[in-house]
This record gives structure tokens, C-alpha cells and sequence, in this order.
């Protein structure tokens, strides 16, 4: 039997956000632990829904050779343009909405669970179960994380449960109600006589007609009586139908005074038939979603309805793909994505416009996959064969078999006892990968590196070697391919590499990503190809994670490199908030993990947690006193401050709280305070960028500062972007944050002299670096993460000169025994704490402070700091 994975939403609405479980099955039987996770409150992904049903109805009110009509909730005459171009449009933006809504949410605990319970190889029939009306029509089957793990799944919704019926037996029975189909008479006969060639074949098919010119009169004690009497596999209804407002029930449209519903007056009847073996229920018509919801009540196991009205040449092509396929023993999953793909390739012609989105499918996850049996002569031939042989035969022709079985026990007898059973390799995991997956979006469309990753995975690593440099060849800033580069010249050529590991966030903030693993790459490609002319030490592998900068994320990828024996160190992560939720798991495995990025001092001082950068005191400091400085040339006079800032972010609302405390101790410093307008920038608080700015006119404040969450910099910078010309003398400041490529590209002129304050680093490495990536921007994160490296390498030599062996606890007894390195941002040693000592610097290696000029940071004089950090 397939494996069956239910992804059950709870309460909530869009609003509040939902819970989220996962289940996934294997015969009925429990093969993972729940998983959770929660859908964000998302209002867009509403508004989208109900924008694409008003586009589609717009487009159907255009189309009345189709015949449907149009309720009153969904006419829009504000519509403009064409009908289609809307639709069109509404779609891809339905679609859109419905995948940065699911990757803003908290999934990737149950994404995870499903890439590693689930190979590519499995059968697999995936469910949403929930009762929430607008989620049973979002089209789940656009969601890219499915469709890029298995681009043919169905998604199936789930709403009732029940002990499975008795299987099919050939010949099905087919029940065929056709309605009164009230546009033109030849549609009838249309469909009487297309569903007669394909439903004609008497060995598989034994097909009762209700139309009103069939044998049988349709009527509604004729249906009853088809429904109780006789014993139906399959009923199909074509016709006009309808749900009802609160979504809840609906009702065949049998003829202009006939209408019947699933909960009311058709469901005794469908209860008996259900009882006698009702296998699926066909719904070709228009906004079938209610009737499906009481289909599935009353316990109906296999239920196809159209979500909106959908034209009858469209509804006819649907049929004429979908049954000759499950007629020909496809699965009925796999049928509907054919007839599905069909539709797609005619997806906006004058009247199928949007109708690969219509079919939706409902099943009980209790039911086996529904198959049209095999007729007896197909079945056992083997098995009649093989048991005609005797005993000695039949074994020698299975001995291969046996002993493959054999081996693969001993295999893993072996495994548990000398690796330990809670050893674990964290790459075989989704979101961590050594070469074996590509975790950067954007590199997963190059098709060299997908060979170079497939040739990683199946361990060809002289090939992957070739591939992984012909794409740096065309993409040399590319720092994800450039480790995956060396790890597979260190498993080529070392039998025994060192293994980091890194986490950042690769999924939703890939740019700063990159940024952080430019350093680790560097200090990677410097040992490897020093180990390549001068083998004295090891090869260097980097084991690479994708968090989102997220502590859910962030703790699991933390407890998988803890059990990863391999791994002895980690370079991360890159936010507080992550390298906070992840610290006490370290702690507990004992392993170093030492973080470039992360300014929080709530990290620190808990043994193999170590931090490079100062607390943002110093940065805070640094800003205001180049505010005073500024103010003493009078090159700012009456300085009047507006502090903006986003609440998500720990450490830059204090920053934003450090840089106004040290300013009240300024003289003439006034401030916009609080009670007066509160420039939180969150999204939920949906303050809007104008009112910003009408703010600063009505104060007239001429010093603005801005302190953005980092998962969100392009929504900081548009601040900075639609400055009025008016406003275009106003001194802008910000957190080190800004220091991107994100800044410039995004802001433009708007960032024009943007000053910021930020770690310090060497500036005539610049040119190193950028020769190296080939790229017009160095900033802060790239040399930190570089020497966080270097940290740990240099610290591994030392245990190797003295002879000792390479463990994680000996690694961290080194660097709390006065070690110290020379790097790109100067002296590293760390003090009792884990903390960086920036005592024994200078004070112009604390920090710099920068400024955009000309599409570029540049630095400007170092101000000295106000003390010891």
C-alpha cells in the first residue's frame, strides 16, 4: 500500500493563522512522530482567493454561450480590461500568494519529515484535512515544495475518516445521471454519446443512463430507486450545480424545478448505496465543493467536484481523459493528474479559461488507492509458475535474493553497534547538505550543477569535481557551489577530512546567506588547495544548513549536527534569535559553535558558545557620537530625531533604544517620542511609508534612523527609497544591518549617503576579496564568518602540533586557553564568556563607520569610542 500523508489544519482563520500537524502512514500504521507547525495570520492569501473567484466569474459573465450563471456575491462591473488578461493574472497572483504565504509559515519541521519518511521512490498520496471552506478551495496542488519533491502528486482533501468499503470488482458499475443541461440540446446527445465509446466496453463497464431521453427517464424517484436497488461502484452526475452560501451543502440541479442536496433529500439513498459498495462519485459540474463536503459525510470514499463552474466542452475533455485511464488500471490519483495536465495544455482558450484549478479531489486516507482490478487470467501467472517448480529450483532461482537480505541485516547490525544508534549523518537530511542537494534556490535551475550534485550523491566525486568547476567557471561569486567544489576535492583526496558545519539562511534570506558563506569558502578553497601542494594537515569539508534565520529551524539543524559525530564544530548562525534558540543544544552536545553575526549577549557564557562581533552598544555609541559631531560643526542644527524600528528583531530594537538613550545625554538633541508616533515598522503594525514621512514634515526632523529586522531589509531600504524630493536633505542612519548588496540595490538613490556603523574589518583586504568572488561589494559578514573559520582551523592545527587527538571537547579547551589569532577584523581571542575581547584593539578596529557614496559603502574618519567595550 502507498504511504499516506495528512497535513491536518486546525481552528484559526487567516486573521489569527492555523495549526498545523502532520501525519504520515504506511499501511495504517503510525512510520513518523507528529509534526508541527502554524500558518502565519495572512490576510493576501484571502483577498487573493476571493480576487481570483471574482476574475473567474468575470471571465464566465463574459462567456454567456456557456450558459452558467453568475451569483450575486461574485458580479463585479468594476471589472476592466479583458476578461481573460484579469483571470490570467489573478491566477498567477493566487499562486504567488499561496507559496509566500506557506514559505513565511513555520513548515520546515514537517517539510523535513516529509523528504525524509518520503523517498522519490515511494507511491504517495498526500491529504489536506481541514474543515475551513477557503482552504479546501486554495489550489494546494500549486504549492512549489510539493510540486518540487513530486511534480505529479495529487492533493486530495480529507474530511471524513471511516473504516475502509469492499474493493472494486470487474465489471464496474457505472451510474451516469445526466442533468438537464439547459444551453443547447446537442450537449446532450454530446455527452450521451462520448460517454457511450468510452464507458462501452461490457467487460470492464456495466453503465445505467438517467437523461431525459434515456430508457430510464431521469426523475427524482428514478434516482432514488437506481441508488437503493441496484449496486453502484460509480456514480457520475453531469449537469448544473450549486453550493450553498455558508459552503457547507449543495444541490444537483436536475431540471428547472428539480434540485436536490447530499445532506437533505438524497441522503438516505446514498447512504444505502454507500453501504452496497459506492466507490467514487463524479461530479462534472459547476461549484461542486458543498455537495462534496456532504458526499464525504454520508462516507462516500472517492469524490471528484469541480470548484466553479466550468464549460461543457471543458467538462467533456475532462472525462474523455480521465476514464480511459482509470479504465485502463491507472490509479484514480494518477488519472486525475493526467486529465489534470490535459486541461493545463488548454488552460486559457476562449472557454477553458483557468481550468486546470477546477478538479478537486476528496478522499477517506482509510481507503486503499482505487484501482480497476486486473481481470483473473492477468493475475498469479508468476506465482502459478513458480510454485510448479520444485523446492531446489525455487531456492536457487531467490538465493541472490536471501543473500542481499542477509547482508543488508548484517549491514546494519554493524552499523548500530560501532557507530552507536544515536550517531546520525545530518546531511542525509532536506535543508543540510554537503553536495548532495542544492539548498540555494536559484542554483537548482542550472543543470550543471545538477549533474555535479547527482554525481556527489552517488559518491563520483572526480566528476562532481569536474561539474561543480565548470559552473564556477560562469558563476566564480557563487559561495554555495564553491564548498560543495571542496568538499568533493576533500572527499576525492583525503580519507580522513575535518567536517564544520554552517547555518544560515539560505531560504528566505539568501543574499546574507551567500554573504556569511563567502568567508567560509574562502578560508575552505585557502586550506584545500595548501593541502593539495603540501598535504601536512587534513582536507576541509562544510556541511552547509539552510535555518531562515528561524529558531525552530535553527534548534533543528542544531540537534542534527550534534549527532553527527563527524561534525566538530559550527560556524553560526547568522540572527540572534537563531543562534539564541540553538545555544543550549550545543551546550548539551558539546560542540563549538561559534557564531559571526549574532550581536545578542544572551548567547554567551555557556560553555562552546562563542560570539565575533561586540555587543551593538558599540555601534549605537559610534552613531550618536557622529551625530554630536555633526551637530558641533553645526552641519546639523535644531537636530530633531525620528528613530523607526522593527519589533521582530531583539537586537535591533535595542539598538534603537541604546542609540536614543545615549542621545537624551546630548544637549539640543530633540526626539518624536513615542505617545506622539510610534515608527514600529513591523508589517502586522502595516504603518505606511507616506505617514513616515508626513511625520517628519509636521516635526520637522532632519536625523532619521532606521533599525531593520534582517529577514525583511528590502521593506527597511523602501523607507529610505521614497523619500520625498523635499526630504531628500534629511541624514539618514542605520543598524550595521544594512550593510548588504540588498541596501544598494534595492535603495538606489534612496540610500545615497546613508551612514552606518559597523564591525570592523581590514579594509585593504577588499581588493583580496573581491578579486577572489569577482564581485563590487565586501561587508562585514564575509571577513567575520572568514576568521570564525579561521578560529577553528587554526585551533584543530594546534591540537594536531601538540599531538592530540580532534575532538569537540578538546577543541573548545583550546580556545578558552588564551588562544588568539590574527585575521581580516584584527586580534580574535574570547574571554571567559565566549565573548570576543576587543579590549586589547584599538579602538578604530571596533567598528567603521561607513557611508554610502555613489553606489558604494565607503568609509568614513573613525570616531573614537566613548570607552571600553
Amino acid at each position: 500500500m502507498s504511504r499516506v500523508v495528512i497535513l491536518k489544519i486546525g481552528e484559526g482563520n487567516f486573521a489569527t493563522g492555523f495549526s498545523v500537524t502532520l501525519e504520515i502512514r504506511d499501511n495504517h500504521r503510525l512510520i513518523a512522530p507528529f509534526a508541527e507547525g502554524k500558518l502565519v495570520p495572512n490576510l493576501d492569501i484571502a483577498d487573493a482567493l476571493q480576487n481570483y473567484r471574482r476574475a473567474y466569474y468575470h471571465w464566465v459573465e463574459s462567456q454567456p454561450s456557456l450558459g452558467i450563471t453568475v451569483p450575486h456575491s461574485m458580479i463585479t462591473n468594476a471589472a476592466v480590461g479583458d476578461p481573460r488578461d484579469n483571470l490570467r493574472q489573478a491566477t498567477q497572483t493566487l499562486k504567488d500568494s499561496l507559496n509566500e504565504w506557506l514559505n513565511s509559515s513555520y513548515l520546515s519541521s514537517i517539510q523535513n519529515h516529509i523528504l525524509f519518511h518520503i523517498g522519490t521512490e515511494s507511491e504517495v498520496r498526500f491529504f489536506i484535512q481541514t474543515t475551513h471552506f477557503d482552504l479546501q478551495q486554495i489550489p494546494w496542488e500549486c504549492w512549489n515544495f510539493l510540486h518540487e519533491w513530486c511534480p505529479d502528486v495529487e492533493i486530495a482533501l480529507t474530511i471524513q475518516r471511516n473504516p475502509p468499503i469492499i474493493n472494486l470488482t470487474s465489471p464496474i458499475k457505472v451510474l451516469v445521471i445526466l442533468g438537464n443541461i439547459d444551453i443547447e440540446s446537442k450537449h446532450s446527445s454530446l455527452y450521451l454519446s462520448s460517454l457511450q465509446t468510452v464507458l462501452g466496453n461490457p467487460d470492464k463497464v456495466s453503465m445505467q443512463i438517467l437523461s431525459t431521453s434515456s430508457e430510464v427517464p431521469i426523475s427524482t424517484k428514478n434516482i432514488h430507486n437506481e441508488l437503493i436497488k441496484n449496486q453502484w461502484d460509480i456514480v457520475v452526475y453531469l449537469g448544473h450545480s450549486q453550493t450553498s452560501s455558508d459552503g457547507h451543502d449543495g444541490v444537483f440541479i436536475i431540471d428547472n424545478d428539480t434540485a436536490l442536496s447530499p445532506e437533505h433529500n438524497l441522503r438516505n439513498s446514498l447512504e444505502v448505496a454507500v453501504k452496497k459498495g459506492l466507490k467514487l462519485v463524479i461530479c462534472n459540474s459547476c461549484d461542486g465543493l458543498g455537495i462534496g463536503r456532504q458526499l464525504a459525510n454520508i462516507g462516500v470514499p472517492h469524490i471528484i467536484v469541480m470548484k466553479e463552474p466550468i464549460a461543457v466542452r471543458v467538462a467533456l475533455r475532462f472525462l474523455e481523459v480521465f476514464l480511459p485511464n482509470f479504465l485502463g488500471h491507472k490509479s484514480l490519483q494518477e488519472s486525475l493528474t493526467i486529465a489534470r495536465q490535459e486541461l493545463k495544455l488548454h488552460e486559457f482558450e476562449v472557454d477553458a479559461a483557468s481550468s486546470s484549478l477546477l478538479p478537486r479531489l476528496i478522499e477517506n486516507p482509510e481507503e486503499p488507492p482505487l484501482i480497476l482490478p486486473l481481470p483473473p487470467e492477468n493475475i498469479g501467472d508468476g506465482l502459478q509458475e513458480d510454485y510448479g517448480q520444485s523446492w531446489p529450483v525455487r531456492l536457487l532461482r531467490h538465493w541472490k535474493q536471501a543473500l542481499l537480505f542477509i547482508l543488508s541485516i548484517l549491514v546494519t547490525l554493524s552499523v548500530l553497534y560501532w557507530g552507536g544508534v544515536f550517531s546520525d549523518d545530518a546531511s542525509k537530511y532536506p535543508e543540510i547538505s554537503l553536495g548532495e542537494e542544492i539548498l540555494l534556490k536559484i542554483n537548482r535551475q542550472d543543470n550543471i550543477i545538477e549533474r555535479g550534485r547527482q554525481a556527489f550523491k552517488n559518491k563520483e566525486y572526480k566528476q562532481a569535481i569536474q561539474l561543480f568547476k565548470k559552473s564556477l567557471d560562469r558563476l566564480p561569486n557563487n559561495p554555495e557551489i564553491r564548498i560543495y567544489y571542496n568538499n568533493a576535492r576533500a572527499a576525492y583526496q583525503d580519507r580522513n577530512p575535518l567536517k564544520i558545519a554552517t547555518s544560515v539562511p539560505l531560504g528566505n534570506n539568501p543574499e546574507i546567506a551567500q554573504e556569511i558563506l563567502r568567508g567560509i569558502a574562502l578560508l575552505q578553497q585557502e586550506l584545500n588547495d595548501e593541502q593539495a601542494k603540501n598535504p601536512e594537515f587534513h582536507f576541509l569539508q562544510v556541511v552547509v544548513a539552510n535555518d531562515n534565520n528561524s529558531g525552530v529551524d535553527a534548534k533543528d539543524r542544531a540537534e542534527k549536527f550534534v549527532k553527527d559525530p563527524s561534525i566538530i564544530a559550527v560556524v553560526g548562525h547568522n540572527a540572534s534569535a537563531a543562534s539564541e534558540a540553538a545555544k543550549d543544544i550545543y551546550v548539551q552536545g558539546k560542540i563549538v559553535a561559534l557564531s559571526p553575526t549574532s550581536f545578542s549577549l544572551k548567547i554567551s557564557g555557556n560553555g562552546y558558545i562563542y560570539k565575533m562581533v561586540p555587543d551593538l552598544e558599540t555601534f549605537a555609541t559610534s552613531l550618536s557620537e557622529y551625530i554630536r559631531e555633526q551637530t558641533d560643526k553645526l552641519i546639523i542644527q535644531n537636530p530633531t530625531n525620528l528613530i523607526c524600528y522593527d519589533s521582530r528583531s531583539g537586537d535591533n530594537y535595542n539598538f534603537a533604544q541604546k542609540y536614543r538613550n545615549i542621545l537624551l545625554g546630548q544637549q539640543f538633541q530633540k526626539f518624536v517620542k513615542d505617545e506622539d508616533f510610534d515608527c514600529n515598522i513591523e508589517p502586522k503594525i502595516n504603518l505606511d511609508k507616506q505617514e513616515i514621512y508626513q511625520k517628519i514634515a509636521q516635526y520637522q526632523v532632519n536625523i532619521l534612523m532606521v533599525a531593520p529586522y534582517i529577514n525583511d531589509l528590502k521593506r527597511a531600504v523602501s523607507i529610505f527609497k521614497q523619500r520625498p524630493a523635499q526630504q531628500l536633505n534629511l541624514v539618514i542612519l542605520g543598524s550595521p544591518s544594512f550593510q548588504s548588496y540588498l541596501t544598494l540595490a534595492e535603495g538606489k538613490q534612496g540610500v545615497e549617503n546613508l551612514v552606518i556603523a559597523v564591525p570592523w574589518y581590514d579594509l585593504k583586504q577588499d581588493n583580496y576579496i573581491h578579486s577572489f568572488w569577482q564581485n563590487k561589494i565586501n561587508v562585514w559578514r564575509t571577513p567575520m564568518a572568514y576568521d570564525a573559520t579561521k578560529v577553528i582551523l587554526n585551533a584543530l592545527r594546534q591540537l594536531s602540533q601538540q599531538g592530540q587527538k580532534f575532538d569537540r571537547e578538546s577543541l573548545n579547551q583550546v580556545l578558552r586557553d588564551d588562544f588568539s589569532i590574527e585575521g581580516m577584523t584584527g586580534t580574535v581571542r574570547f574571554d571567559e564568556n565566549g565573548v570576543r575581547n576587543m579590549n586589547n584593539n584599538p579602538d578604530d578596529r571596533r567598528y567603521l563607520i561607513l557611508q554610502v557614496k555613489n553606489g558604494q559603502f565607503v568609509p568614513l574618519a573613525p570616531i573614537k569610542s566613548a570607552g571600553p567595550v
